[in-house]
């Protein structure tokens, strides 16, 4: 789990490295990737939140864990959204170089 946050951080910042020190080599079909990739993220973290607290059938004492449930949804929230912003931010970027040309 630790090396997947750690993968995504690294690609937020790879991207917002990409967008601040070279603009005009940042491509629209990245900036539609990342709002695509957020919203997937953003969704399935209410399908994750949802899932984990159906009713299973288990022995006693197996019951959803409260804290991580929400740990995982709030994170998995807070990546979505990152990646959101940078795509629309990135989009912004690229029509206002567009015009300026």
């Amino acid at each position: 789990m630790i090396y997947k946050g750690i993968f995504l951080a690294y690609v937020i910042i790879q991207n917002i490295y990409f967008l601040i020190i070279q603009p005009e080599k940042y491509k629209l079909w990245i900036s539609v990737f990342n709002i695509f990739i957020g919203a997937i993220m953003t969704i399935m973290a209410v399908f994750y939140y949802f899932d984990a607290y159906k009713p299973k059938v288990g022995p006693v004492g197996n019951g959803p864990n409260p804290d991580l449930i929400l740990t995982n949804f709030l994170g998995m929230i807070f990546t979505g959204g990152c990646f959101i912003i940078i795509g629309l931010i990135g989009v912004h970027i690229k029509r206002k170089l567009k015009h300026k040309k």
